[in-house]
This record gives structure tokens, C-alpha cells and sequence, in this order.
């Protein structure tokens, strides 16, 4: 969606759509295989109850533990495709669509910029603009914060400024003119004033210093976020991003595991007596899933929590809720917590058809 204007200003329009729907199916897959994966079972589990199903098979002598053979089998199978999506197609996949995001930007730079708007879609940038003229390639009244380097900060101030053609080339240049830089160092609390006629400005726009087009550990394989985190300084921030996306990688495929295993007694805990419920359901937990890891990776990043711990937390407390469900569906026993909330779902319902 950042990209709208950019793609929808270029000649081939539906080309570069098409391919960034590519590009980015497989990061969507990631989450969508294992919400599939609980759907499904959760589903197959509702139907075996509805149609009385499962207490036929009680009826036969059968176990419920005699099932768990299946399911564990389908969520292995979901494991596998989640897993080879995460660690072979997904990092091609991103560097991919890392290089048409690039490209796009080169090719039609102008419209990133608005009249009278601070833009900061640049990380430790902001831009402003008095006015642009109607090519949009010439600027007038330019402002530009400069932070990147938290060790010097500059403020670039320009009567003029104009946009260079960088096709071809993977960074913005900007020319200004009749203006001055205002450059403070932050360990001396020193300031320089430098006039200049003529100053050319330029941006990596692959960087990941400069962050318009996400984090690049995300295009990087298993072996090479290995040789990173190797490089990279413990405890600084490359060395948390390179480690969370390192445990992702792993954590989010064996999510069809934890998941898996935990839709058929959740079912039957439960009492879902339709496909639709089993659907609503299904989207809850996988919505409490995903809560649960970004709150965790939110305690990571404020340093109260190991990254690994943080990543990995959701699946461990979903693979013992499911193996709790497992044992107390097994022995006919309704677990607490969906025992209160149907009475109270049966209280609210009750009390509004008194109303009525």
C-alpha cells in the first residue's frame, strides 16, 4: 500500500502488481498455513461431533488417543510445507521483491514527495518541501533532517533542489542549491555552518539504514542470518533483529504443529455444533496466536525477555494447552475455562430474551 502512487504511475502497472502479488505471497503463506492447518482439523472435528461421530466411535471402544496418529500426521505434513516455504522460497522470494520495490522507486521517485508534508518514509529522514513543480522533479524551499548517523546530526536547508535520474542505479539524487548545512556532532555538543551553491545529496535506497523497503534480514537464509550473527555484536540492535528473524523462521512453520494439535479436543472441549462456530472459533485462537507473539516479541525488543524465549513462547503454551485438552477430553472431563464462558454466553442470551 506505501507503494500505490509508485505503481500505479508506471507504464507497466499490472506487470509490477502481478509480481509484487508473487513476491509477496509467500511471507502471507507463512501465517496462512498454519491458521489453514487449524481451520481444517477444527473443522473436520466439528463435523465427527455434529454427526455424533465421535461418540460412536467411543461407543466401539476406540480412544481418542487412537486419532491423535492422524491429526499429528496431517500437522507434520503442514510443518514440512511451512518449512521448506520459510527457509528456501520465502528469503528469495523477499530479495525478489526487495529488488522490484527499488526499481520502482528509481523509475518514479518524484511521487514520493507531497507539497507542504513532512516526509519520513526514509528511516532517520524527514523531508520538506515547500513547493514542487508541476514535473515533479524540481523542488523549492527544501528542508532535510538527517539523523541516520546518530553520532552527527545534519539539517540541510535549500533555496532549490531538483531530483536526478537514477534509473539504473539503486539510490536517490538530490541536488541543491544556494543553501547551508547545519551539522552538530553530539559527543563534543559542536555545531558547523557550511554554505554551499551547489550540493549533492544521495540515498542507498537499499540500505537498511534508510528502512523504506523493510529490514534486509528478511531476504537472508538460515546460513547467512548464521554467518550475520556470527559478525554481529551481542546485545545491539542488528544482533536482535538477525536473531528474532533466525527463531521465526523455525517457530512460525511449527506453528502447524502446536495449532494442529490442539483443534480436536479444543472442538470437542468447546461444543461446536456448526461449521460457522468452528470457523469463528478457529479465528480466535489463531488471533490469540498471533497476540501473543507480538506481544512477546515487544517484551524482547524492551529487553525483559530473551529473543528465542519471546518467539518460541506462543507455540510452548499452545502445546500445553493441547496436550491439557488432550488428557481431559480423553477422560470425559470439560475443562473450566469453556464451562464458564458458556454459561455466560447462556446468561446473555437469556437475559436478552427477556428483554425481548
Amino acid at each position: 500500500m506505501r507503494y500505490t502512487r509508485l505503481l500505479f504511475a508506471s507504464p507497466s502497472a499490472l506487470e509490477n502488481l502481478g509480481r509484487l502479488f508473487l513476491y509477496s505471497l509467500p511471507y502471507f503463506l507463512a501465517f496462512a498455513i498454519p491458521m489453514a492447518t487449524l481451520l481444517g482439523i477444527l473443522l473436520a472435528f466439528t463435523r465427527l461431533a455434529s454427526d455424533n461421530e465421535i461418540t460412536a466411535l467411543k461407543t466401539a471402544g476406540l480412544s481418542l488417543y487412537q486419532l491423535l496418529p492422524t491429526v499429528a500426521m496431517v500437522a507434520v505434513s503442514a510443518t514440512l510445507v511451512a518449512l521448506t516455504l520459510s527457509l528456501l522460497v520465502l528469503p528469495k522470494a523477499n530479495k525478489a521483491l526487495r529488488s522490484l520495490l527499488v526499481e520502482m522507486a528509481t523509475s518514479q521517485m518524484q511521487l514520493a514527495f507531497n507539497e507542504r508534508v513532512f516526509n519520513d518514509q526514509f528511516k532517520g529522514m524527514t523531508f520538506f518541501i515547500n513547493r514542487i513543480a508541476p514535473d515533479g522533479t524540481n523542488f523549492y524551499e527544501v528542508f532535510i533532517s538527517d539523523e541516520r548517523d546518530p553520532r552527527v546530526r545534519n539539517t540541510i536547508i535549500a533555496e532549490e533542489g531538483m531530483l536526478l535520474d537514477s534509473r539504473g542505479r539503486r539510490e536517490l539524487e538530490i541536488r541543491l542549491l544556494r543553501g547551508l548545512v547545519i551539522r552538530v556532532v553530539t559527543e563534543t555538543q559542536t555545531a558547523q555552518t557550511i554554505r554551499f551553491q551547489h550540493y549533492d545529496f544521495a540515498v542507498d535506497l537499499a540500505s537498511p539504514k534508510v528502512g523504506m523497503l523493510g529490514r534486509v534480514e528478511a531476504q537472508l537464509t538460515l546460513n547467512e542470518l548464521n554467518q550475520a550473527l556470527a559478525v554481529a555484536k551481542p546485545g545491539s540492535p542488528e544482533h536482535f533483529y538477525l536473531s528474532k528473524e533466525w527463531h521465526k523462521r523455525l517457530a512460525i512453520p511449527f506453528a502447524c504443529l502446536a495449532l494442529g494439535l490442539i483443534a480436536p479436543p479444543l472442538s470437542l472441549q468447546a461444543g461446536t455444533a456448526s461449521r460457522l462456530s468452528g470457523v469463528v472459533l478457529g479465528i480466535l485462537l489463531f488471533l490469540l496466536y498471533y497476540v501473543l507473539l507480538s506481544g512477546a516479541e515487544t517484551l524482547a525488543e524492551a529487553g525483559l525477555c530473551p529473543v528465542g524465549l519471546a518467539v518460541w513462547l506462543p507455540n510452548g503454551l499452545f502445546a500445553m494447552l493441547a496436550a491439557v485438552l488432550w488428557r481431559r477430553s480423553v477422560r470425559e472431563r470439560p475443562f473450566v475455562f469453556f464451562t464458564v464462558c458458556q454459561h455466560l454466553v447462556f446468561a446473555i442470551l437469556a437475559r436478552r430474551k427477556d428483554r425481548l
